[in-house]
């Protein structure tokens, strides 16, 4: 019946958030997302329209309520052209099953391209209560992403066969409950979907999400907890050995439709360091691909997370770079660090290195 998913950098006061998928956000904000894995697998609606949504317990993030939704998205596979979707959020006092939770915001809007899809409130959704859903509900043959690791128990489906339910009320869903194998949906899916939320607390400018120590002054760096997931990273080949990148990143949000590369150039060849710093790495040149084998020569719509291993007598201090442009020349980017590497998104293809104040 049906098969089994970033945020710019807009300030260098920056949150580390679940995964380096969504490695940066806004002060005052945090990333919801209940994925744990980088592989995916395509899930489908046939038969009748479908809610699809996602639970998040909000009661171990540290929120100040009322809190804001402005954002939510969709890992989308293959959408439905011309088919609206209607995107609702909902929100729940008791917890357990949601089948008497409650709207707190909706809209509709239409799905016309694989990728993320990223919906945003015109008016941010308001969240009093400390559990909330996030759901999609999808026209018969759109095809969406789960995460493959993880209990299906948090992705609820609901459905009426023949007809539209009253997405105010999920008691008239004919068919309503998580897919872990239960009655009445039945499907041990054995995923999540790739559905995330983007909430503010109330107070703005208050951190949401994991500690963090305070930025280190004048210099643009900040330092991330201490535990923070390091396991979607990969270092490129030898040439390139002291330079990471998520995997996620390119896995999920452009589902493996782009390839990032790199070769190790002759520091001679860099372009100067910016006024004020001092570069202290050898000069690295990274490019993207598409999935035909086509070097992306535009902005990439959602950036790739790059980590530089610094030395240990640079790492309070080092800030990544990239070069880009005709001549090349750098630009120096908000960056976190992380254990002994600096971690920045890097949005196009170009020379990469890290710096220190002079």
């Amino acid at each position: 019946m049906r098969n089994p998913l970033k945020i710019s950098l807009v300030s260098l006061v920056v949150l580390f958030t679940l995964s380096f998928s969504t490695l940066f956000v806004n002060a005052g904000q945090k990333v919801l997302n209940i994925n744990s894995g980088d592989a995916s697998t395509t899930w489908y609606i046939t038969g009748e329209q479908t809610l699809v949504m996602n639970g998040f317990d909000l009661t171990q993030q540290g929120l100040t309520f009322p809190a804001t939704i402005d954002k939510v998205t969709l890992a989308v596979d293959t959408p439905v052209a011309g088919s609206p979707v209607d995107i609702v959020v909902y929100q729940d006092a008791n917890g357990g099953s949601p089948v008497d939770a409650t709207v707190a915001g909706q809209a509709q809007a239409t799905i016309s391209q694989s990728g993320v899809f990223t919906y945003t409130f015109p008016t941010p959704v308001t969240i009093t209560q400390p559990v909330v859903w996030v759901g999609f509900y999808l026209p018969v043959n759109f095809k969406f992403l789960s995460d493959k690791s993880g209990s299906s128990v948090l992705t609820y489906w609901a459905w009426t066969p023949g007809g539209r339910f009253d997405l105010t009320k999920l008691s008239t869903a004919t068919v309503f409950g998580p897919s872990n194998g239960t009655a009445p949906v039945s499907l041990n899916l054995n995923g999540i979907a790739r559905i995330t939320a983007e909430i503010s607390s109330a107070a703005a400018g208050v951190p949401t999400t994991v500690p963090v120590t305070t930025a280190v002054a004048g210099n643009g760096q900040i330092a991330a907890a201490p535990n923070t997931d390091l396991s979607p990273l990969k270092v490129y080949p030898p040439a390139c050995d002291t330079l990471f990148w998520d995997t996620a990143d390119a896995g999920i949000s452009y589902n493996g439709r782009i390839e990032p590369r790199c070769t190790a150039i002759w520091p001679g060849y860099a372009p100067a360091a910016p006024a004020g710093y001092t570069r202290m790495q050898l000069y690295y040149d990274i490019t993207f691909y598409d999935n035909k084998g086509h070097a992306i020569s535009d902005p990439l719509k959602i950036p790739v997370t790059h980590c530089i291993q610094a030395n240990p007598a640079d790492l309070d201090r080092a800030i990544v770079g990239i070069a880009s442009g005709s001549p090349r020349s750098f630009k120096i980017l908000p960056t976190l660090r992380v254990g002994n590497l600096v971690c920045a998104e890097i949005d196009r293809s170009g020379g990469i290195s890290y710096f220190v104040p002079s």
